[in-house]
């Protein structure tokens, strides 16, 4: 450390970055970065030299004394030489690189040699970072750490690396709460480490003051005397940065060390002989918390280039600890000396400043500082169009993680007025599983702003509204009117002319996956594949190749839902899949692509691989939109495993939990339909199953769930007659579980002239998109005759030889007495109990009671339920669908 910290300073580091070194050294390359002076290199090499006194395993170069001597060593070591002549960059970084790899090839062992690069630089960034990725990929053992007080781009894409790169945070470097009070031990500030770690922000210098300010301050005064030091062990507050948890008299000591502080900062920064100019150019950058040296000029057009360099030089603003790119922060107390002393008459000032600093950030630094910038102005409109800009990183990032707190601040009046605020707001609380009632009530704000306040302006506003609208309306379970606002969407966007749609800014793709999504949660498949397409076009135009290509992602997964398992492979491979399974992307972005990759395992019977995406599909499930097809997911992987008891239960818990999720959009609840009635059927409750299937509302969906139930139940002929019915569905997947479906009841039937024909049509639709998990859904004895007669027919299907289904099948179907069948033929005309005591010549008490026990068999409780029902069983005669049905 510095300033005189001596022995106390390198012992409270140590423990603290003895584990962040430990744990970072197992990467390729381990970058230490914080402000100069915070002790990094004492750091790292005293933890160096208690792992390894000797220095055999490791070695030190410092980079800004290596370039001296390379460039001296060049000629000859005239230094006179060397000042008038300037050697090329080139040949000094080539020397530079060749010295590096002679430190790992002349180390006792090369393989697994440790080498720190000391003070490295941006121009060291940018002609070493390519040899040290090329090392640590040729030499996995090798491990490298740089020291620096840049923002690195080596570390930016750190991510995206083929190799292994960690941090040290830069506060690391800084003091701790702990190590404060350690250093603060033996005087009156020990029991308050934590206000003034945060008063200081671990500042070293800051913190020095503290201490001595505390040695020497006079005692506050208490009931008209001395503050006694016996009294010292009541003075045992709740550590914390509230004021009102300490009492009068701990706060009086703390209030005057600090104002003590604040006192000898602002002599400091009299004495520094800055000129009036200056003063007023440090106190506009009191106001952000962040500047850019870059754009600083710009707030303070005055401003000569040389002053922020020579206030860090003096030590009063020192190197960001929150890795924003070539950045300062301003020092809390230097900031506030500022603020009273110069800034305080003026709030215009600080408003003009804000804005300016909001515009600034935006064009080019941190979009959570912009926006707490705007919202700092009251400048509710800007603050808008950050949110717009940057609505990623609302999502994923410090954008979301931070900026909902700011939002959550607003008056409910604001919210309204502006609906891009409300509903990145509702996004926020809906993430945590929790606060339903306040997430709904955002929605319902942002639905209505976006309907009637904020609909006029240019088409590229309006467009964002409707899509704001949309939004706010499918998450609040309002599917229809989603799908209504989805279509004028559409409709706006295919109207608008090019020069307009350059106006919406590369987020153009993102706003047309929302109108996707509100079509999908509708259950109308075609309108969403139409848009997915110009959401995926969008992408493209935009040259968004190294960003998330999130549209293509949903695009293979309405592909896979679809059942066309070929097309939604080969959409994956071009939206960058090393992205989006890595278990630190955000879950609910994720979930296309892991979910279509797990159908994409599942229907190629690669079970391993899809219980791998389950596990990434069950990270933050809580608060995902997509959680009804996880479950679905789950479920069906259940069944296969053998695990259909456990699975069932949590559908069941899942269920009565479904008021804590967010709301099942329409697919979804279908999703639960068909994951609970193949749950039912496992287990052999065919009845349950059958009562499952009766909440479906998609026709095909109902009907094929039927057939699946009749065909466990061994009621060959009414499979074909439900199949029948379905006619010749649009979409490969319920095509092949329809002629899955026909060739198990047509062996069932052992009707040999037709079985030749079903087998190769399943074969066939099997080949061409990809499908197979319709076949291990069958009943057992269903599938060992489908592979029995595929081995004997030499017809290849995707199905192992050995496959076994855990589905049961001969199941049981209702049994009614022959009263009871005719008192539920008469239910079906007349819903009068007396009427039908009547046609039967019976008393009414006697109706009654066949019909409980009617009721009771068919596992429902209302007539309308029970003629639905026994049509499935078979015991009554179907009625031919309408065709609007």
């Amino acid at each position: 450390m510095y300033m005189g910290w001596g022995r106390i300073d390198s012992t409270v580091t140590r423990s603290r970055l003895d584990i962040l070194l430990e744990r970072a050294v197992g990467s390729s390359i381990v970058i230490a970065r914080g402000p100069r002076g915070a002790g990094k290199s004492t750091a790292v090499r005293d933890w160096l030299m208690r792992q390894d006194p000797n220095a055999e395993s490791w070695s030190w170069i410092n980079l800004p004394k290596l370039d001296e001597q390379l460039a001296l060593d060049a000629f000859g070591g005239e230094t006179g030489l060397a000042a008038s002549k300037p050697l090329e960059d080139d040949s000094v970084a080539g020397l530079r690189l060749a010295h590096i790899r002679r430190q790992f090839e002349q180390a006792a062992n090369p393989g697994s040699h440790l080498l720190v690069l000391d003070a490295f630089a941006a121009q060291h960034d940018a002609e070493l970072s390519a040899m040290l990725e090329e090392n640590a990929e040729q030499h996995p053992g090798r491990r490298l750490i740089i020291i620096t007080h840049e923002f690195l781009v080596i570390e930016r894409r750190r991510t995206l690396a083929p190799i292994d790169v960690s941090v040290i945070p830069p506060h690391e470097f800084a003091f701790t709460a702990e190590e404060t009070k350690l250093y603060l031990a033996g005087t009156l500030l020990a029991d308050f480490a934590v206000e003034l770690t945060e008063e200081s922000c671990g500042s070293a210098a800051l913190l020095r003051l503290a201490k001595l300010r505390a040695e020497t301050i006079d005692m506050p005064r208490s009931f008209g005397g001395t503050f006694p030091p016996a009294r010292r062990s009541s003075l045992e507050p709740s550590l914390g940065s509230d004021r009102g948890r300490f009492d009068p008299e701990a706060r009086a000591i703390v209030d005057a060390v600090q104002a003590a502080v604040r006192r000898d900062v602002l002599l400091l920064i009299e004495n520094e002989n800055l000129e009036p100019e200056q003063l007023e150019f440090f106190a506009a950058l009191s106001v952000p918390s962040f500047v850019d040296e870059t754009i600083a000029p710009q707030i303070f057009p005055a401003a000569q280039p040389h002053w922020l360099k020579d206030l860090e030089s003096r030590g009063i603003v020192y190197r960001s600890s929150r890795d924003p790119e070539r950045e300062h922060r301003i020092n809390p107390v230097f900031r506030r000396v500022l603020q009273d002393k110069y800034l305080a008459p003026a709030p215009e000032r600080f408003r003009e400043l804000h804005e300016r600093c909001a515009r600034l950030e935006m064009a080019n630094g941190s979009s959570f500082r912009a926006l707490r910038h705007a919202l700092e102005a009251a400048d509710y409109k800007l603050a808008s169009d950050i949110l717009r800009l940057h609505a990623d990183e609302f999502f994923e990032g410090d954008l979301g993680r931070r900026g909902s707190l700011l939002l959550d601040k607003l008056p409910m009046t604001v919210l309204a007025k502006y609906p891009m605020l409300s509903v990145c707001l509702a996004v926020a609380y809906s993430a945590t599983g929790k606060f339903k009632f306040k997430t709904l009530e955002l929605l319902a704000l942002a639905a209505t702003g976006a309907h009637t306040v904020a609909r006029k302006g240019p088409a590229a506003d309006r467009l964002v509204m409707v899509m704001i609208e949309s939004v706010a309306m499918r998450l609040s379970g309002f599917g229809e009117r989603a799908a209504r606002a989805a279509r004028a969407g559409v409709a706006l966007y295919r109207e608008m002319a090019p020069s307009e749609r350059d106006d919406i800014g590369p987020f153009e793709g993102a706003i047309l996956v929302q109108f996707v999504l509100a079509f999908h949660s509708s259950l109308l498949h075609q309108e969403a594949l139409e848009v997915v397409e110009l959401g995926v076009a969008a992408d493209h135009r935009h040259d968004r190749s190294e960003s998330d290509m999130y549209a293509g992602t949903l695009r293979a997964y309405l592909h896979a839902l679809r059942g066309d398992i070929h097309m939604a492979k080969a959409q994956l491979l071009e939206s960058r899949p090393e992205h989006w399974s890595n278990p630190a992307t955000s879950a609910y972005f994720a979930a296309p692509f892991r979910l279509t990759s797990f159908l994409c395992a599942l229907e190629e019977q690669r079970f391993d691989e899809a219980e791998r995406w389950l596990e990434l599909l069950q990270i933050d499930q809580e608060g995902n939109e997509f959680w009804p097809a996880i479950r679905l997911a789950e479920s069906v992987l259940a069944i296969v495993n053998g695990e259909t008891t456990a699975s069932l239960v949590r559908m069941q818990n899942y269920l009565v939990r479904e008021r804590e999720q967010p709301v099942a959009q329409k697919v979804g609840r279908q999703m639960l339909i068909d994951a609970s009635s193949l749950l039912n059927l496992a287990t052999g409750d065919a009845s349950g199953a059958h009562r499952v299937t009766l909440k479906s509302t998609n026709p095909v969906a109902k009907r094929l769930l039927q057939a699946r139930v009749r065909l466990a139940e061994g009621d060959a002929a009414e499979v074909l007659r439900l199949c029948a019915t379905v006619g010749v569905p649009v979409s490969p997947r319920p095509r092949f579980e329809q002629a899955v479906l026909v060739l198990a009841a047509t062996l069932q039937q052992n009707n040999r002239p037709a079985i030749g024909g079903a087998m190769r049509l399943v074969a066939a639709l099997s080949d061409e998109f990809g499908l197979g998990i319709a076949l291990n859904l069958l009943p057992a004895p269903d599938l060992e005759r489908v592979l029995s007669h595929a081995r004997s027919m030499k017809v290849r299907l995707v199905v192992d030889d050995n496959a076994i289904s855990n589905i049961p099948g001969g199941l049981g179907r209702v049994v009614l007495s022959e009263r009871e069948r005719a008192v539920l033929g008469e239910l079906v005309s007349t819903a009068s109990v007396a009427e039908i005591a009547e046609r039967q010549f019976v008393s009414v008490n006697t109706v009654k009671s066949q019909l409980r026990s009617v009721y009771r068999k068919l596992g429902v409780s209302e007539r309308a339920a029970a003629i639905d029902a026994a049509r499935v069983q078979g015991l009554l005669v179907s009625q031919v669908p309408h065709d609007g049905d």
